[in-house]
């Protein structure tokens, strides 16, 4: 793994990000964009993206392989759970800043940035595994994650994790099994719909940040050490403990660079319907997506390389 490459990947999609943030300043981009083009990831190009790991007929994994996979994904979220409560408690003094704190400690941005980033440091093939990680994680944002930022269990819908996304990522589960290829003329459209995820998720990321005042971000203290937890410690704590179960290197990589990814943008999400902080989300969502930057491939040098 050259990590020269990795570096270059980083900095591609923050320059990515910053178009998107520069464009959204400028008004080239109306303020709505963002959600325009988050119905567009989460409903058509995100879905492609998952499917083309699997259509292309390259990708074959066995039924024990995905039940593996899916076993050291519960752990390393337990890992995160059991890492952000007691730092949030310790951080926080009121139950609902506990709860969002706890919150961002749990829950990276693996869909967003998990399914590019993963895909341009591992390869296309290792996209299939970003599906099956996200499906215990959005089973466990939706139902902790709201439970944490409502601070009363929250109400919510349960068929809102049938979302096109998951849908695609369990469909996704025996077509790899069984090595299935579909007609090139559809599994190049799906390609090339799937290719459309990682730069539109910059530029999203991009102008959500973009609606954050700057000055403001660097006013909450409680901020830089959970960044810090987040970023650094938790994939740490991830890598040593995972690596005395896995032996493939790559698995051991993908699940050690998403327990690396900043504050998942439904967190704000929640914190917005939920009436909890969502100020103070969208500076975390921030100060960590721009800390990645830097972290991710520090943590890949230092870890995997």
């Amino acid at each position: 793994m050259d990590i020269q490459v990795i570096i270059s990947v980083m900095a591609i999609l923050f320059i990515l990000i910053i178009l998107g943030y520069i464009c959204s300043k400028l008004k080239v981009l109306p303020p709505e964009t963002g959600k325009v083009l988050t119905k567009l990831v989460l409903n058509v190009t995100l879905p492609c993206t998952v499917l083309s790991s699997v259509v292309s007929g390259e990708l074959s994994i066995s039924g024990g392989e995905t039940a593996f996979f899916l076993l050291m994904t519960l752990l390393v979220l337990l890992i995160h759970v059991i890492i952000a409560l007691p730092t949030a408690r310790v951080l926080c003094s009121d139950k609902a800043s506990r709860g969002l704190y706890g919150a961002f400690l749990i829950f990276g941005n693996v869909g967003f940035m998990g399914f590019p980033v993963i895909g341009a440091i591992f390869g296309a093939e290792a996209v299939f595994y970003v599906a099956l990680f996200n499906i215990p994680f959005q089973v466990l944002s939706f139902s902790l994650g709201i439970m944490l930022i409502s601070g009363k269990g929250g109400r919510h819908d349960p068929r809102v994790l049938l979302s096109p996304t998951l849908i695609c990522s369990l469909l996704a589960i025996p077509l790899g099994i069984i090595g299935f290829k579909a007609p090139d003329v559809i599994a190049e459209a799906i390609r090339l719909s799937g290719n459309m995820t990682t730069p539109t998720t910059m530029f999203i990321i991009g102008v959500t940040l973009a609606q954050v005042p700057v000055k403001n971000v660097f006013t909450e203290w409680r901020l830089y050490p959970s960044a810090v937890l987040k970023l650094t410690v938790v994939p740490v704590v991830v890598w040593l403990i995972l690596r005395v179960f896995i032996t493939d290197a790559q698995i051991l990589g993908i699940l050690v660079v998403l327990s690396a990814m900043p504050t998942a943008v439904i967190v704000a999400m929640f914190a917005i319907e939920y009436g909890n902080d969502e100020h103070t989300a969208s500076k975390s969502i921030f100060l960590t997506t721009l800390m990645s930057c830097a972290t991710i491939p520090l943590m890949v040098y230092l870890l995997l390389v």
